[in-house]
Parts: structure tokens; sequence; C-alpha cells
């Protein structure tokens, strides 16, 4: 991994498929619709409110990827 640049999305997106959660689960959790789930995959960076959200929902602590 180039921890230079971290692309975050791409790495929640790994996350999601290694545990299986399905897009409507995150949907009602972020109470968004699929689109912008996809576009979250696609984001280099997100909010930290957001990123805090996805580790809970995840059971993973991505703020460590950043240090």
């Amino acid at each position: 991994m180039n921890y230079k640049k971290i692309h975050i999305g791409s790495l929640i997106e790994k996350r999601v498929k290694e545990l299986k959660i399905s897009t409507n689960r995150i949907c009602t959790f972020f109470k968004c619709s699929k689109e912008e789930v996809q576009n979250i995959y696609l984001s280099e960076n997100i909010s930290v409110d957001n990123l805090l959200k996805w580790s809970k929902l995840l059971e993973y602590d991505f703020f460590r990827v950043y240090s």
C-alpha cells in the first residue's frame, strides 16, 4: 500500500466485501442512497464524521491507516 496516497473509499469497499455487508444495510445505517454509497467507494477522502461511522459499522479503525 502506498501510504503517501491513501484512497480511503477503496479501503472501505474492500472491508465491506470482506464482511459481506449488503448495500441495503449500509444505506439504512447512513440514511443514504445506493449511489451515494458508490460515490464513497470512489472517494479518495471523506469527512472525519463519516470515517468514524464507517469505522463503527465495519468494526475497523480506519484512522490507524493514517497514523
